[in-house]
């Protein structure tokens, strides 16, 4: 039987994803939490939240000594710190810590193709092999496989939806469905994953919060802001592919890793949509599915 998981830390509490971990965990009367962070970041939390400060870098003894007690590990890293990521899980273990959730949260982590085409896509295949590789007993790991953030794409035009304009960019027919997960469902499938230790042990967890397209996400706008004449362009998905790859070799711009993000959630071959792969734990973990409509409107009442 696997032992219930109370103590949990965070590394990762604060940019685009961790405040929702953060909150969803402080949420739960389960668990008892701990932010790890460095020294030298200017991130604040509650005030009542139990903080341990350690060196920037993350050095290896100290991590150890931090993550000792902690039943869980969660890691939720930024783009500047994922190459700490193995240093933290080989700390993790030698702590005595009993699981990890690993940072991915994003595409499909077994599809190869994916990895293949975006370079961000391309960590996760030695990630999940080095992973397996450390299995004992006593510790185990878990990644969790979410789509897109659905709530951060929309503000920020990464879908291509210019709201004040009234203007979209999509791509191909716009009809290709893909899973998407807002952040706050993200950060509740963390707690819910600790809560079922046994269910979810050594593998990948997929969730979403619907499967909608670019064209779902468009009649949405429509409706949240009650506009129904929108100016739409349309872009061939294999040459944003194309022209993405080559901008990311030559300049390594996040335009260039955007371009690819997204046309990686718009190919059936990339796996994108948990759903029809009949991939999703949603119905295991407990994890609510959300209305499209009902978020995107929410979405655009915080822009207006």
């Amino acid at each position: 039987m696997t032992s219930a998981l109370r103590n949990v830390a965070i590394v990762g509490a604060s940019g685009r994803l961790g405040p929702f971990i953060l909150k969803a965990l402080r949420d739960d009367l389960a668990y008892n939490v701990t932010v790890i962070t460095r020294h030298n970041s200017t991130a604040t939390f509650p005030k009542d939240t139990k903080v341990i400060k350690v060196s920037d870098g993350y050095p290896d003894e100290e991590m150890v000594e931090a993550f000792k007690g902690q039943d869980a590990v969660v890691l939720s890293l930024g783009f500047q710190a994922e190459h700490r990521h193995s240093a933290l899980v080989h700390a993790s273990i030698k702590a005595g810590v009993k699981r990890l959730i690993a940072s991915g949260y994003g595409a499909n982590d077994n599809n190869a193709a994916v990895q293949k085409m975006f370079p961000i896509a391309a960590r996760l295949a030695p990630m999940i092999a080095e992973l397996k590789s450390l299995e004992k007993p006593g510790w185990s790991w878990t990644t969790i496989c979410c789509g897109l953030f659905f709530d951060f794409c929309i503000p920020s035009g990464f879908f291509g939806f210019n709201i004040p304009s009234h203007t979209a960019r999509i791509w191909d027919s716009g009809d290709a469905k893909f899973s998407a997960t807002t952040r706050t469902n993200i950060g509740l499938s963390v707690a819910k994953v600790l809560a079922r230790p046994a269910e979810t042990q050594n593998r990948s967890v997929y969730i979403s919060s619907f499967e909608c397209s670019m064209n779902d996400i468009l009649a949405a706008l429509k409706k949240a802001t009650g506009v129904d004449e929108w100016t739409v362009a349309h872009v061939d998905t294999d040459e944003q592919i194309k022209a993405g790859t080559e901008e990311w070799k030559t300049t390594g711009s996040m335009a260039a890793m955007g371009k690819l993000a997204l046309a990686s959630n718009l190919k059936e071959v990339y796996g994108s949509n948990f759903r029809k792969l009949g991939l999703l734990d949603n119905k295991m973990l407990g994890l609510p599915h959300e209305d499209l409509n009902e978020v995107v409107a929410a979405v655009v009442e915080t822009m207006e």
